[in-house]
């Protein structure tokens, strides 16, 4: 049984599941592509086993794997998402990274503040109207570091309107709202020419190479390297993760497709804007109907949500 699901693999990224013979959950992995990663835990010849190349830890939990289940997923990066999201909430015994309460971080900032600021979180933020960049697997620091640099926002937590301005309006990194240097209106101005770059930060890298051609023309070449190194994980920045909501909500995803006489059906539970757990079934069925897809798709409502068991009346 593992053996055909192993070669049934997709060339796609994704997240892939082994279970034991209870049905316990093992380990959860991502991967660019699924096929290549779980073929490389196993060694085909002259029976399947685990692959010599593995650590003891993952060698004896490949010897319990008895069945697989794969998430295919539209990026690595979501497959990133998927797999801390089900490692939190569903702790494979094999897993010993990401368990903790430390997740990928986000920028944010609050839009109902007088004068917003931009900040790094790594976790939901209570508030009508946060808005929410990332998650980021790696550069979040050099991309706020970069925004702050192009754009005159607050970067310091305790401006405070009356209080003196400080070294980053001197140095003209800070429009300086605490001495009413900038309006409201001139600020949110600015608050929206810096969003429209986290939309699209590959907008900050021309003012980045600029910035690094004078850097090593000054013969400042150790400044210089860093701003390269900040201008190749901008330009990294263009893949819109998808199954990470960034808000703290529960509800149910249920879908189901039809094609070349397969019908897939796929369940995800969603807590606190988290996946937190999913099932899915795929059974033949040529040439299936509108009304097959119509009660495919009823039935696995149903068995979401069991009836409850009725009480007795004395």
């Amino acid at each position: 049984m593992l053996i055909e699901e192993i070669k049934s693999l997709p060339a796609a990224p994704g997240v892939y599941q082994y279970f034991d013979a209870a049905g316990k959950l093992l380990y959860v992995g991502k991967a660019k592509i699924l096929k290549n990663r779980v073929k490389s835990y196993f060694s085909f010849t002259p029976a399947l086993a685990p692959s010599p190349r593995l650590s003891a830890r993952i060698a004896k939990m490949i010897s319990e794997a008895a069945h697989l289940e794969y998430i295919v997923t539209p990026s690595e990066s979501d497959a990133l998402i998927l797999e801390n999201s089900f490692i939190k909430q569903l702790k494979p015994k094999y897993n010993i990274l990401l368990r903790d309460d430390k997740t990928y971080p986000y920028i944010y900032v609050n839009l109902d503040d007088d004068f917003p600021r931009f900040e790094i979180t790594r976790k939901i933020i209570k508030g009508r109207n946060i808005r929410y960049f990332g998650p980021y697997f790696h550069g979040a620091k050099e991309i706020l570091q970069t925004l702050y640099m192009q754009f005159p926002l607050v970067q310091k937590k305790n401006c405070v309107k009356g209080k003196k301005a400080c070294l980053f309006h001197q140095i003209g990194r800070c429009a300086a709202p605490c001495e009413d240097k900038i309006s409201k209106q001139d600020y949110a101005r600015i608050v929206q020419s810096a969003l429209a770059a986290l939309k699209n930060p590959q907008k900050m890298v021309p003012q980045l190479q600029d910035r690094m051609a004078r850097l090593a023309q000054s013969e400042n070449f150790e400044e210089a390297a860093q701003i390269r190194d900040t201008i190749e994980i901008l330009k990294q920045m263009n893949v819109k993760v998808e199954v990470d909501l960034a808000k703290l909500d529960d509800f149910e995803v249920f879908a189901i497709a039809a094609r070349d006489g397969l019908v897939c059906a796929v369940h995800f539970s969603i807590r606190e804007g988290k996946i937190s757990a999913s099932s899915s079934h795929i059974i033949n069925c040529k040439a299936p109907s509108a009304d097959d897809i119509a009660n495919a798709y009823k039935q696995m409502i149903l068995s979401a949500f069991p009836a409850a068991a009725p009480v007795a009346c004395a």
